[in-house]
């Protein structure tokens, strides 16, 4: 019975079993009692999947499920089956409500007879009680995984071991060869092997609050932040588990070594989400960072502009992309599905946000005079990128916790 348990969805298990509950909280895996969480990732994870990734013994737990169930009188045998994702966006905060309803909008449009064989899931990436990315590292087969999935930054589709299995194989292909408009171009967006399809970017730059500033100089450059005239007065995005902004920790590493990191260790005073360094920019409090990284949708949402400034860092914008895996047998079968993700009306939509598009028929709405840093499609594929934000991040923790000690 052990393998049959493991290979059930976490939501079919529930379905079938509903003692399970007990068992998963008792694991510490109450979140699935949430029924946000539940409904949502819920037809999207494998028992065995999440068992893994957990480090928790199948056999144990599939044992420990069985005498629970005993115990309550009787097994559940009847069945559920519960439809394969063609479709699952996890999208930044700003895209996720547009897109939704272009997305339905579009399903909409088509055929009864089409729109019920799609099944979709588009959620937001605030969603921080369980994130499905971190479950990639432990897909063992294609079919555990939705057709199309949208995600954001350098998350564990990126990793080495879902790499080697999926992405080198040839199990995903991109599905677009779109080099961007004018300005994007130069950058080389299009993954020259052939698999991610990068569909928009999350731009970063800088904002500089002069009360705070002083008379100091403003920060032109990414290499400038690591001056000793910035110490502790800096902000990025770091959240409460002590990981902090991995595309500007990377970009950082790469160009400056392990002295950058420990040189932007010592400058960051604040690890924020974005949202809380737009409160703080020209509001005048004492705790105001001189100068914060921030997304380019959180910047143009500052209210307080008198004593602030936007700077777009002379060596460029820090690019981290909104990417799409298409899987490969499936690209014929859903190329209507691909056709919109890829056009125009997605592209125009993520525009809007501040979030550039890779569609050369959109505008942007970018500076003329704009450049970009993008870490590049060789340096992510060479590097195992679990192992190198985990570096990363514990070499500049050592320096921001440093100075305080």
């Amino acid at each position: 019975m052990t393998e049959s348990l493991l290979d059930l969805t976490i939501a079919e298990l529930i379905k079938r079993h509903p003692t399970a509950l007990k068992v998963l909280a008792a694991q510490g895996l109450g979140m699935f009692a949430d029924p946000e969480t539940a409904e949502i990732f819920g037809p999207l994870l494998k028992l065995r999947t999440l068992l893994k990734s957990h480090d928790i013994n199948p056999e144990l737990f599939c044992r420990l499920l069985e005498e629970t169930m005993a115990e309550d009188g009787r097994l559940r045998e009847h069945s559920l089956t519960s439809p394969n994702l063609n479709l699952f966006a996890l999208l930044p905060c700003p895209l996720k409500v547009p897109l939704e309803e272009a997305f339905t909008a579009f399903v909409a449009g088509l055929s009864a007879e089409r729109r019920a064989t799609l099944t979709y899931c588009i959620e937001g990436n605030a969603n921080n009680q369980i994130d499905y990315a971190d479950y990639a590292d432990h897909f063992e087969q294609l079919d555990e995984m939705p057709d199309i999935i949208i995600t954001p930054g350098f998350n564990s589709f990126f990793h080495r071991p879902f790499v080697e299995r999926f992405i080198k194989s040839g199990r995903f292909r991109s599905v677009n060869d779109y080099a961007g408009d004018s300005h994007l171009a130069p950058l080389g967006v299009t993954d020259p092997e052939g698999h991610y399809t990068m569909l928009a970017m999350n731009l970063l730059v800088l904002v500089v609050d002069h009360v705070r500033l002083g008379n100091r100089p403003v920060p032109r450059s990414w290499a400038d932040l690591l001056g000793p005239e910035y110490v502790d007065c800096l902000a990025i995005r770091g959240n409460k588990d002590g990981t902090f902004c991995e595309t500007l920790l990377m970009t950082i590493y790469k160009e400056f070594g392990s002295t950058g990191l420990e040189r932007l260790g010592r400058n960051v005073r604040y690890g924020w989400h974005p949202s809380q360094m737009v409160k703080a920019a020209g509001s005048g409090r004492d705790d105001t960072p001189a100068v914060s990284a921030m997304p380019l949708f959180f910047a143009n949402n500052i209210r307080s502009r008198e004593h602030v400034t936007i700077v777009w860092p002379e060596d460029g914008a820090l690019v981290s992309p909104v990417t799409m895996l298409v899987k490969a047998e499936k690209q014929e079968e859903l190329r209507d599905v691909v056709a919109f993700l890829t056009g125009p009306d997605v592209a125009r939509i993520c525009a809007g946000a501040f979030f550039p598009a890779v569609h050369p028929a959109v505008d942007n709405r970018l500076p003329d005079n704009a450049t970009f840093k993008w870490i590049g499609w060789d340096y992510v594929k060479e590097h195992d990128l679990k192992t190198l934000i985990a570096e990363t991040n514990a070499t500049f923790l050592q320096a921001f916790h440093g100075k305080t000690a």
